[in-house]
């Protein structure tokens, strides 16, 4: 008898009077969901991923007044233009409006004005990204507060992003590919994360979702996560050799027999120094 499969946090299963197993999504104070397919399967994933980030914000929630930051935070969490997002847009939405939320949950959404919100983003002017990404939170939001008549205009409207100064991404030359692959030996973890980088060219988010039922006839097929574009990539021999063996769902796996995230797989690609 093979070891017992480990399922994802709030994960429940059963096997039904019919021999079928079944799978729910049950944590407390959320809505109960029920999960497609087998456990780290892609359609089991994609619904896990919905459950965790798509769900309303309670706690508190029955203490939220009405007219409050925390009362138009819940109903835009409820919204259609929150959940019809890209997961992981939610998931950014969610962990900023909830961090604001903590410090000014009680506050009167219509009491928010321009000079509030720079006042936010200098706080947080040594961290650009997050200043930019508060603003770009408390956008939507007062865009749902104007929709669901909490407000009659945008106090972010005239509010501008802080500039960043980046040089961009840097491609790694062919001396760094060289001491990459004679660092990490081949079959290790890291030495498959580039290798499904190098030969498919997706972004982190794409590679960690991928698995041998995305594969057939020597062609991978990859529907993309930000862009939702679905591409039919050749596997190239050098690829197609380290994949030989594999038969897991997804091929890129933590020490815990769980998919890696995308922030999580970046240190499998450290560059060389």
């Amino acid at each position: 008898m093979g070891p017992r499969l480990k399922l994802q946090r709030y994960v429940h299963g059963f096997i039904d009077r019919h021999g079928k197993p079944r799978f729910y999504f049950r944590r407390p104070g959320f809505e109960r969901r029920p999960l497609r397919g087998l456990p780290y399967s892609t359609e089991f994933m994609s619904d896990y991923e919905v459950a965790l980030a798509g769900q309303p914000m309670q706690v508190g929630a029955n203490r939220a007044r009405p007219g409050t930051m925390m009362a138009l935070a819940l109903s835009y969490f409820a919204s259609p233009g929150f959940r019809t997002l890209r997961i992981s847009t939610q998931q950014a939405y969610r962990r900023t409006i909830e961090r604001l939320c903590r410090e000014h949950g009680d506050k009167r959404a219509a009491d928010l004005r321009r000079e509030h919100i720079v006042r936010l983003m200098a706080a947080r002017a040594e961290q650009p990204g997050a200043a930019n990404g508060l603003r770009m939170a408390l956008r939507v939001m007062m865009r749902h507060a104007i929709d669901v008549g909490m407000r009659a205009d945008d106090p972010t409207r005239d509010v501008k992003a802080i500039r960043t100064r980046s040089g961009g991404h840097h491609s790694w030359t062919d001396d760094e590919i060289a001491q990459f692959e004679a660092k990490h030996p081949a079959g290790s973890k890291s030495r498959l994360a580039l290798a499904l980088l190098l030969y498919t060219g997706q972004r982190r988010s794409d590679v960690v979702r991928m698995g041998r039922q995305h594969i057939r006839d020597g062609v991978l097929t990859v529907r993309q996560v930000k862009t939702g574009a679905e591409l039919a990539i050749p596997v190239p021999p050098e690829l197609a050799k380290q994949l030989a063996n594999m038969c897991q769902l997804t091929f890129l796996m933590t020490e815990l027999g769980k998919p890696f995230t995308a922030a999580g797989f970046q240190p499998l690609v450290s560059r060389p120094v």
